[in-house]
Parts: structure tokens; sequence; C-alpha cells
């Protein structure tokens, strides 16, 4: 497996996929109630067959129960419109819950002005550390160091900043999941043939690191062609089938289209239809793992996706937020967590829980 230049793999805190270590990290959410406000509960403002992951084998984000404090934690994501935020959300409220500390949600809905306006009213607030999902990987700068300089602890989750601008990162490892997927589809298409890439809009820090992932499968395959590529700004559905479409137009004999989103990729399996093109001879790859995807790959109609265990990520940003408020960071900036390829092998045994993350059943060992 080729190891990607944006990590130092000699650094990293990778939480274990074995499923016992995934619960030694929730279970450790659940313990640090001293850490807690004594209000005990929280608020909100919310305006394939299964393959491991990249190898790991190390310990969650703490050892033990930090010293006793008192703290708020706020939540910025990207947008909860896309189902992988909400699912996060749940994780982390479960876990705020079991801890009884207060968490304040805002969903930035894709706006970076929405977003730094958010994170400037946590701090105003008094929150001790915010989990954010940056919208935009260098707009959102600005909004971090300032939260920084005011002593607040700023943990990315999903996509991220500069490791400089930020505390930690929590989240999986996009470059090698990436380079995974395109190994699968291309794969699937017997190692040659025209493929068409979608992906989402360049500036978010994950697109990018999916590139990096897919280039480097790509060049490992001179007899794979990519020979479209097109950009869904909105990360919709809507956009999707009107890019897709056009591509399509252009480029009808590709064996493969890979997304970055399934929000992306059901907009994909739908221009496929529209065009009069068999949905099962064409690969089709995304992530997420969001239930109409699901579906879709049940079908037959969509080959693979990703489920990131947005549920266990949630808990897990969560612990690391939480630790971090209370003065202990993980020992190293990235705390990657662990995902699921779903496909026809695997997708009508796996119950969305297991999809999520919320049942840890599923989680590939290590």
């Amino acid at each position: 497996m080729h190891h990607p230049s944006w990590i130092d793999r000699g650094e990293l805190v990778y939480l274990s996929r074995r499923k016992t270590a995934v619960l030694s990290v929730v279970a450790a959410a659940g313990l640090l109630t001293a850490c807690g406000s004594s209000g005990g509960g929280a608020s909100t403002t919310s305006a394939a067959a299964s393959s491991s992951a990249p190898a790991s084998s190390s310990a969650p984000a703490s050892s033990s129960a930090p010293a006793a404090c008192d703290a708020t934690i706020g939540v910025s994501f990207y947008t909860e419109r896309i189902p992988i935020y909400a699912t996060m959300h749940e994780g982390v409220q479960a876990a705020a819950d079991k801890a009884g500390v207060k968490v304040t949600f805002a969903d930035a809905n894709g706006a970076a002005e929405t977003q730094t306006n958010q994170i400037n009213n946590f701090v105003t607030q008094g929150v001790k550390a915010i989990i954010a999902s940056p919208v935009d990987a260098t707009a959102m700068v600005p909004a971090y160091k300032a939260a920084r300089d005011a002593g607040v602890k700023m943990i990315s989750a999903g996509n991220k900043v500069a490791d400089a601008d930020e505390d930690a990162f929590v989240g999986a490892d996009l470059v090698a999941y990436a380079e995974q997927t395109m190994e699968k589809l291309i794969e699937g298409i017997g190692g040659k043939g025209d493929i068409i890439i979608v992906s989402g809009p360049p500036q978010i820090s994950f697109v990018q690191l999916q590139q990096m992932g897919w280039d480097a499968a790509l060049a490992k395959h001179p007899d794979v062609k990519v020979v479209a590529t097109g950009v869904d700004e909105d990360l919709s559905t809507a956009k999707a089938i009107d890019v897709t479409t056009s591509l399509l137009t252009k480029n009808p004999n590709v064996k493969g289209i890979m997304s970055s989103t399934d929000n992306i990729g059901v907009g994909v399996v739908k221009a496929i239809e529209g065009a009069g093109l068999d949905t099962s001879k064409i690969y089709t790859a995304g992530w997420d793992a969001q239930a109409d995807a699901v579906e879709l790959v049940k079908q037959g109609k969509y080959t693979l996706t990703l489920s990131y265990l947005a549920y266990t990520w949630g808990e897990v940003a969560f612990a690391t937020a939480l630790d971090a408020a209370c003065g202990k960071m993980p020992v190293s900036h990235y705390v990657l967590t662990p995902g699921l390829f779903i496909d026809a092998a695997n997708a009508a045994t796996l119950t969305p829980d297991q999809i999520s993350g919320k049942d840890p059943s599923a989680i590939p060992a290590s």
C-alpha cells in the first residue's frame, strides 16, 4: 500500500479497527463525567465486501480521564444536509450525554462566512473546545486563529485546515481510503478503460486529499484513462445529475465513474439511467454510505460506497475535544477513525446501526 505524503505514519495515533478498541474509546467518553459541567444534559442550537482500512494498531485519543474541568463544547459542521454530518451529530450528542457535558451545535450550511460567525460566537459564549468541519481550508484559518488565540482548542473533524492552524484532526485517512476506493474501481473494470471523476468543491480539504489518493492509484494503472472530470460545487444530487449528464453525453462508453460523496454518486446513477445506459455496466463508487446509496447498492445500480462509521466518528471527535478542553491533548495530531466498504457482498446483511457505527460489530478488524 502506498503511504500518502500528507501523513507521517510514525507520528500517528490510529484508532484500532478492532471492535474492542473502538468500544474503549466510547467507554472513555462515557467515563469523563468529572470533566463535565454540573448542568448535565446537552443543548443544541442547530439553526463492498467489507475491507479494513490502512494498517492501524494504536490507542484511543486519551489513555485516561483528564483532570476535572468545567467544559462546554461547540460544534460547527459543514452542513447537516449531508447525512454523514447528521449521524456524526448523533454520535457527539450521545457521548456528551454519557459524559454529562453541554454541547452546542451549529450548521455552517456550506458557507465560510456563516461558519466564521459560528466559531466567533462559540468563543464569546466561553466554550473550551470546538469541533469544526471547515467549509474552506483557507478561508477558515482566521476564525481558527482567533479561537486558538482566545485559548479555545480547535479540533477538525472530516475536513481540515493545515496542521499548524488546528490543534488536532479526527477522521479517516482520506488519502489511503481514496486510493483503496480507486483501486477497487480499477479492479472492477478489469484494469483498463475510460473513467469519469465527479468531485466536490476543490477548496474543501477532503476533496484535495481524495484527489491525492485517486492519483496515487491511477499512477499505477496507465491503461486506465480519466477522460472527463466534473465538479459538483453543491455536493448535491441535483447538481450531480446535471454535471454527469453533460459528461456522459460526450463520453457514453466509460467503464467507471468515481464520486466524492454518495450525494453525488446517487446523482451519477440517475444520470446514467437518464442517458439510457445500463447501470450494471458502469462501475460507480462514492463515500458516506448514506441510506439511498446503500439501497442502490442492494439493487445493483451503485457498485461501492464507503461508510465512515459516522456515529463512532462523532463519539471519538467528542472524546478528543473534551480531553483537549480539559488540558489533555492526543499524543499525535492525527486521531484516525475506521471505515467500512459496502458492496453487493455485504449490503443486504448490514443493519443501519452497523453502517453508522452505532453497532460496532461490523467494524473491520485490523
